[in-house]
């Protein structure tokens, strides 16, 4: 018996581990803790995880969400077991759902704009409006952009960097930035020198602390601009869509990205069939 509990194998990776997604680690907590809290680990079983799944699909929750929690969890147990160097029977093993295909939803350009203008009309501030264009035309995750110091930030040679601690790869990864990327940043730089000179974010509040969120405002333009069915994490599809249907390789969408492998990415293959019909245009006529 190893005489560990949940909440003892969840502070060790959480304490021990340099985290790139805190904030989704944290939210499968919230709803793992309350099912397994001070359960010794060895005594959880198959039949618990069972059980866990369904309490989670009785409120409805989609099956990726709770592979994610799934994730977490084993996730911690192998860190546990690996750093401790003792041997933990993970019950999550061989347990995850099937689930729904990729969600795909992307906007077209003019629905961008009109976005981007009820952002500005909701929020007097620049940062949701800034915070849209970098989104729709970097292509980065949420927190990389909400996490984002200015340090980082390269206006003269275009570029953003997001070393392993600030990337869900775990890789360094530079983003070239158009010109309308560099339009929100010198925005959002001479809001922040006027405002908050000492700030280290990119995104600070009128508070002078970091921005942690957008959900309500960004919720609140979508309903503006009559645009529905539209999340925050959408607008990096929208990016990969827009690049995909001009043409641009799949291989360099993955490196702009940062997706694990081009198979992450070919879920926008079909949005190219210009570049298929050329494709099948250069074969000889018999």
């Amino acid at each position: 018996m190893s005489n560990l509990t949940f909440n003892q194998i969840i502070e060790i990776y959480l304490t021990s581990k340099d985290h790139v997604s805190k904030e989704r680690d944290f939210y499968s907590l919230r709803h793992l803790q309350p099912f397994f809290n001070e359960r010794d680990i060895s005594t959880i079983k198959r039949i618990d995880i069972r059980s866990y799944i369904a309490n989670r699909q009785k409120l409805g929750v989609k099956n990726s969400t709770i592979n994610r929690e799934l994730r977490f969890l084993s996730a911690a147990i192998n860190f546990a077991s690996l750093e401790l160097e003792i041997a933990l029977r993970n019950p999550v093993k061989g347990m995850m759902l099937k689930v729904e295909q990729n969600r795909i939803r992307w906007i077209t350009q003019e629905e961008a704009k009109k976005l981007i203008l009820a952002a500005e009309q909701y929020q007097r501030i620049p940062h949701l409006s800034a915070f849209i264009k970098l989104a729709l035309n970097t292509g980065c995750r949420k927190s990389e952009l909400l996490e984002l110091e200015w340090s980082r930030v390269d206006i003269e040679h275009k570029l953003l960097t997001f070393e392993s601690q600030h990337n869900k790869s775990g890789k360094l990864k530079t983003v070239p930035l158009n010109q309308s990327a560099i339009n929100a940043l010198l925005v959002l730089r001479d809001w922040t020198n006027w405002h908050y000179p000492k700030s280290n974010y990119v995104f600070t509040s009128q508070k002078g602390k970091r921005i942690v969120c957008f959900k309500r405002g960004f919720t609140a333009a979508c309903k503006l601009s009559g645009i529905t069915n539209f999340r925050i994490h959408d607008m990096r599809h929208t990016c990969a869509s827009w690049l995909v249907m001009s043409g641009v390789p799949l291989t360099v969408i993955r490196d702009l990205l940062g997706h694990s492998s081009v198979t992450v990415t070919e879920i926008y293959a079909h949005l190219s069939p210009k570049e298929v019909q050329n494709a099948v245009n250069s074969l000889p006529v018999l």
